[in-house]
């Protein structure tokens, strides 16, 4: 199960916005031309809206609408139903059937750690903090 791009930007620009594409780009590590295109749809369907933030260098941001809260508030409650289904799956599988899980699971990995929905100390114990963080360096003191 995946959430749609648009799905993710509603969670993120309700938990952290209004934000820049750029900005949300990087939240949910997506290409920003897939971002910009799928805020431009966002737009056209009154979930977001745009807004000037900043104060000496003004750049355009997104935030949601009250329609766009609404839709926001049901792709979270999806997302954490989702998590929960996650985290009971992860303690009864073979490292065969967890590969196959996370894999299932990916895209919205990230996600699920912004929102604190997962925690980052099960997937290290798990080894699996290689796949969403890069290789983790620990030095003896």
């Amino acid at each position: 199960m995946d959430l749609s791009l648009g799905e993710e930007i509603l969670i993120v620009l309700r938990e952290y916005g209004p934000l820049t594409a750029e900005e949300i780009a990087n939240y949910l590590r997506r290409d920003i031309r897939e971002v910009n295109e799928e805020l431009q749809y966002l737009e056209l369907d009154r979930f977001v809206t745009r807004v000037k933030k900043g104060v000496f260098r003004r750049r355009e941001a997104y935030e949601l609408t009250p329609t766009g809260l609404e839709e926001a508030l049901k792709a979270y409650e999806k997302l954490r139903a989702k998590s929960q289904e996650l985290i009971n799956k992860i303690n009864s599988l073979s490292p065969e059937e967890l590969e196959e899980l996370m894999n299932q699971f990916s895209s919205i990995i990230p996600l699920l750690l912004l929102l604190n929905l997962i925690p980052l100390e099960l997937l290290m114990l798990l080894g699996l903090d290689m796949l969403l963080i890069g290789p983790v360096v620990i030095h003896d003191h």
